[in-house]
């Protein structure tokens, strides 16, 4: 419990306030310092080294005229409904760990679904490169094997500007991720049992337990992994640029915002388009996170 602390107490409390003082800075120095440097260059013809010259609002007249950057956006825009769609499985998984009888089968199902989280998501993504391989990967095997295709045929997963995107939706099936179910169940076995046992003597079923009971009490859950997918989705590139490069598979089908920032500073050398591209993915992200905020309410 905060306790309140007069002005002139303030110096001999001069210890804490210098531990807090030191992880200001390095949050400041490294997290906010970059964010306004960024923003600084967005106004400048920029290399990233010394070539700097200020170009005014030529680079935010440039984004908003960008036809390839509202592509990007489109593109993210499904891969979010994709993963909003995905956040239902881990809730029922969650819901079906909280009523499992025994403790012990309860446990070994936790850890079950925390051991995936040791390993790393680089390996985690060129295990799935590897099966969509078109020649010796996984996928295509299992069509051969119960011959949806030829044994000399092959489906190009990440070459077909059709199945590029479905490709790329579907990786990391069955999409029960660890760290959601985990957040989920946490909220659930802070749901009091007289709640249940309520519901119980009223007759309510198991669905009803779930919308009426269940759901609207793990909302705050919901709501912070809403916003930490879009957040995270919005801002990755890494996977795609493992799996189709740069320039983000035929066409630049799946180009997203994050890897056409990599692409202008890295591979163009244009630092400052790519500071701008930053800034609007920045502004959406926040607009998003305030949606999200209004639209998904939860009960106090």
């Amino acid at each position: 419990m905060a306790i309140e602390v007069s002005v002139k107490k303030l110096r001999n409390y001069y210890p804490a306030y210098f531990l807090i003082a030191i992880p200001l800075f390095l949050v400041l120095l490294f997290s906010y310092h970059p964010i306004v440097n960024g923003f600084i260059h967005m106004f400048y013809r920029w290399d990233g080294d010394t070539v700097e010259e200020f170009i005014g609002l030529e680079y935010m007249w440039r984004v908003i005229h960008d036809s390839e950057l509202l592509h990007s956006f489109w593109v993210v825009t499904i891969f979010v409904v994709a993963n909003v769609v995905k956040m239902i499985l881990p809730i029922l998984v969650a819901v079906v760990l909280h009523h499992v009888i025994n403790d012990r089968i309860g446990y070994l199902y936790r850890i079950l679904f925390v051991v995936p989280m040791i390993i790393p998501a680089m390996v985690g993504i060129l295990i799935w490169k590897y099966f969509y391989e078109p020649n010796s990967g996984i996928l295509n095997g299992m069509l051969r094997a119960f011959g949806f295709i030829g044994p000399t045929e092959t489906v190009q997963w990440l070459s077909d500007p059709a199945l590029v995107i479905p490709s790329l939706v579907f990786m990391g099936f069955p999409w029960v991720g660890a760290f959601g179910v985990l957040i989920y169940l946490a909220g659930l076995q802070g749901i009091s049992e007289d709640i249940y046992e309520a519901a119980e003597i009223d007759g309510a079923g198991a669905l009803t337990v779930f919308f009426k009971i269940e759901l609207p009490l793990i909302m705050t859950q919901v709501r912070i992994n809403l916003v930490l997918m879009i957040i995270s989705t919005i801002q990755s590139w890494e996977n795609i640029f493992l799996f189709l490069g740069a320039d983000g598979g035929p066409g630049g089908i799946a180009m997203v915002p994050g890897l056409m920032i990599f692409r202008e500073a890295f591979s163009r050398g244009l630092f400052g388009y790519g500071c701008a591209i930053g800034f609007v993915i920045f502004v959406v992200t926040l607009a998003l996170t305030l949606i999200n905020n209004k639209i998904v309410r939860v009960n106090k």
